[in-house]
């Protein structure tokens, strides 16, 4: 969800991943690479075939990756492939916990938009990754998308 990936935006991996508006294709992919004569890298396949990469500083990139894969995880069907040891998060089940809370927040925040008729910006709150969205969250999808002619 765009909302809430912009809430994690503090972490840079995440901050690569979140536009607004959010693209029309959805991510496929993230690969994370650390090699030793490089900066690190993410290489991100959309959709369609657009695939681009963004570097990163040495030293905080495994610590990011963590996070960002944790929190892609709770909340996206973007496929995460890892190609270096990392250390996990601390408490990954705390983390995705706190995760799928800020995400109930936001789509709270985003019905409100859903609610005074303003589909076109309400369906820019989810972009086309979100996974696991409570029914009553897709279906309000569902209709904002017959409301302004978007399909998927």
């Amino acid at each position: 969800m765009n909302l809430t990936l912009d809430r994690y935006a503090e972490n840079p991996i995440i901050d690569e991943l979140v536009y607004w508006p959010p693209k029309q294709n959805r991510i496929q992919s993230v690969r994370a690479c650390c090699v030793m004569f490089r900066k690190p890298f993410i290489e991100v396949s959309m959709e369609g075939g657009e695939v681009f990469q963004r570097h990163f500083a040495r030293d905080s990139f495994a610590r990011y990756w963590a996070e960002a894969s944790v929190i892609l995880k709770a909340i996206t069907s973007i496929e995460l492939i890892s190609e270096f040891s990392f250390e996990p998060v601390g408490d990954t089940n705390k983390l995705t916990q706190e995760v799928l809370t800020m995400r109930d927040e936001c789509i709270r925040e985003s019905n409100l938009m859903f609610d005074e008729g303003m589909y076109q910006q309400f369906l820019l709150q989810y972009g086309e990754d979100c996974k696991n969205l409570p029914p009553d969250a897709a279906q309000k999808i569902s209709y904002a998308r017959e409301q302004t002619g978007i399909q998927k």
